[in-house]
């Protein structure tokens, strides 16, 4: 039984998303694998804004409350014009779960190209490891 860590497609039509899984080479490409890794979607979408916590939000807004209450003159908070300073910042995603990957790769599963080269980028290959698809320099 061949283990190989590869990419199941998921999503709609002209917007893919990526499973990152581990599954017997011997299975079709979107079959039930035997663990799911990670998640990759190619896709430059805009960066999203990571959201407070409850007790950051209770935190900042108590500090604020004693600073206007202390300072009966301050303007309160600073209010923009709506103008962002730019574009926003367009990036593709990918999470994974690097300790399993590594319990994969030490147990001899073998990634697929497009996972290796992924791999390599993030520097979760083992040194002195090659995989079809990992760019080796001459």
């Amino acid at each position: 039984m061949v283990v190989r860590l590869r990419l199941a497609r998921h999503g709609t039509r002209n917007n893919p998303f990526y499973h990152i899984v581990a599954i017997r080479d011997s299975k079709p490409r979107d079959a039930r694998p035997i663990e799911k890794l990670g998640e990759y979607d190619p896709i430059p979408r805009p960066r999203v804004a990571v959201a407070a916590s409850a007790a950051g939000t209770a935190s900042a807004t108590s500090s604020a409350d004693a600073s206007s209450s202390s300072s009966a003159s301050s303007p309160g908070p600073v209010l923009t014009s709506g103008i962002e300073s730019g574009p926003p910042k367009l990036e593709k995603r990918i999470e994974w779960n690097a300790a399993r990957i590594k319990y994969w790769l030490d147990t001899g599963a073998q990634p697929s190209k497009p996972v290796a080269k992924l791999l390599d980028r993030a520097g979760l290959v083992p040194p002195g490891k090659t995989y079809k698809g990992i760019y080796k320099p001459p």
